[in-house]
């Protein structure tokens, strides 16, 4: 009788998912940093001038992916959120394939797959126009682990370093991939010690050559002061490492918690209580305390985090560690089900019929029950956070619109004055419209990047005579030659001219 596949009610989500995503992704218009991220139509010909690193950072791919989005102005973020799309999806299929190189069964990597995908810890990545760098960092350290696994000898070495080196290129953390193949073998008993140490001495090796490289090429721009506070601030270090697990470990849906306006902690509550017990059930087990593929799935989550943790921690960086977290739970998963070698399906020489033999059945349905609570609720903290960056991102153009209709003509040369909106920022979700107007450079998607060819900004704190402030500096600015000066305030903006 011919055989048939049956895809699994998680795949099936992820897959439901998947479409689902990008349907909500298209719609976020860009905020913030997606404004001045390198990856933004770059009209510039030094091309070479943003190859290079710049600051704190070093990221070509999005250099080249700036010119790719000027070729159409309108392909601006809509190949953005394609893009992230894409290696979110690669990566959650990388998790599944990961987990059935490293025989863990259907269940635990199906569950491991889906973890991964719907986790509110993507968010800042997959809603955000800036997040090609970290998914395609992510998606390609993945494959570095994948290569690794699955070949032997030179194409071993040459595709793990290469992916790796891809990897760094899209985001400089990237290069903390090098040493997590070997640990991952290691981990699940497919190396010996004396083959780990060498093979993780190479990842050093390369780690120390891309730096050598790194620190050798001209610096384009001084270091990013947002970075330098964070990396000396005590608080910010706390908060991130608490951001890090809390979005990783659980559902809990923290808009609710840190955001003023959406504050409700009664919902927040329920939205932990109800994803936390999946984790309990999963880490409150004695005897996994006990195995080093526990600690070695441990280190390479901190290894592939730790550039975020030693210099700055945002949501987006969290994604960072999110496909290693993913196997751990898969581990764990199969580590529940209390068997591994009968947690095989057919093609890892298991049980002929796909099942999984556990002790008992109720462990098996309490397991899914949790997971599929978790589920829920990562699907509504999901909904509800795109909701918010969707809604706060409109602004944006429509105040770049109201800035063109009220100037007269096309203009060289504009200056912007912000006056600081004083509603409440959280992460990239929710935005004030200062920066949803990315200080006047929504402006060119309005102009399709025709004018204005000089745009500077200034932005002032909101006072009771900041207007006035902003008018005696737009004076200073038309004195100095500007052809026009667009104050905001809040939704209205001013053209002096």
């Amino acid at each position: 009788m011919r055989n048939t596949y049956h895809l699994h009610p998680y795949l099936l989500a992820v897959c439901i998912g998947a479409v689902a995503l990008l349907a909500a992704a298209l719609q976020i218009r860009p905020t913030f940093d997606d404004f001045t991220t390198l990856s933004s139509p770059n009209y510039d010909p030094d091309v070479l001038h943003y190859l290079l690193p710049m600051g704190s950072t070093w990221r070509p791919s999005d250099s080249i992916m700036g010119y790719i989005n000027a070729i159409d102005y309108h392909l601006f973020p809509t190949l953005s959120h394609i893009e992230i799309w894409a290696a979110h999806l690669g990566s959650t299929l990388l998790i599944y394939v990961i987990c059935r190189q490293l025989h863990i069964g259907v269940l635990p990597r199906s569950i491991a797959t889906a973890f991964f995908f719907f986790s509110p810890c993507t968010l800042a990545t997959t809603l955000s126009c800036d997040g090609t760098n970290q998914s395609t960092c992510h998606l390609l350290g993945l494959m570095a682990v994948w290569a690794y696994l699955r070949y032997d000898g030179r194409r071993k070495y040459l595709l793990w370093m290469l992916l790796v080196v891809l990897s760094s290129f899209s985001k400089d953390n990237g290069i903390a991939w090098a040493v997590v193949p070997p640990v991952i073998a290691w981990a699940f008993g497919r190396i010996d010690r004396r083959t780990f140490m060498r093979h993780f001495a190479y990842g050093i090796a390369l780690a120390i050559v891309y730096g050598i490289v790194r620190l050798s090429l001209p610096n384009n721009n001084p270091l990013n002061e947002e970075y330098e506070q964070q990396f000396t601030s005590l608080f910010s270090r706390i908060s991130g490492i608490g951001k890090w697990l809390g979005y990783t470990w659980t559902a809990t849906d923290f808009l609710s918690v840190f955001h003023q306006p959406n504050r409700n902690l009664a919902w927040a509550a329920v939205t932990l209580v109800l994803s936390v017990p999946f984790f309990l059930l999963l880490f409150l087990r004695r005897n996994i305390w006990r195995q080093r593929t526990f600690y070695g799935i441990i280190a390479a989550i901190i290894i592939t985090e730790s550039p975020n943790l030693l210099i700055a921690m945002s949501l987006m960086n969290a994604y960072a560690s999110l496909g290693m977290a993913a196997l751990l739970v898969g581990w764990l998963t199969q580590q529940y089900l209390n068997n591994p070698k009968e947690c095989l399906d057919r093609d890892g020489s298991g049980s002929s019929n796909n099942a999984v033999s556990v002790k008992s059945h109720r462990h098996v349905m309490l397991l899914q029950l949790t997971f599929t609570i978790y589920l829920v609720v990562a699907v509504l903290v999901d909904i509800h956070h795109w909701y918010w960056a969707w809604k706060t991102s409109l602004p944006g153009m429509e105040l770049a619109q109201q800035a063109v209709e009220k100037t007269r003509g096309s203009v060289d040369k504009a200056y912007c004055i912000v006056i600081r909106d004083d509603y409440p920022k959280y992460s990239s979700f929710c935005v004030p419209t200062d920066e949803a107007f990315g200080w006047g450079r929504s402006v060119w998607q309005v102009t399709g990047y025709t004018w204005p060819r000089t745009l500077k900004d200034t932005v002032l704190e909101r006072s009771a005579n900041a207007m006035q402030q902003a008018r005696v500096l737009a004076r200073k600015k038309r004195q100095q030659g500007y052809d026009c000066v667009w104050i905001v305030n809040k939704h209205n903006v001013d053209v002096i001219q």
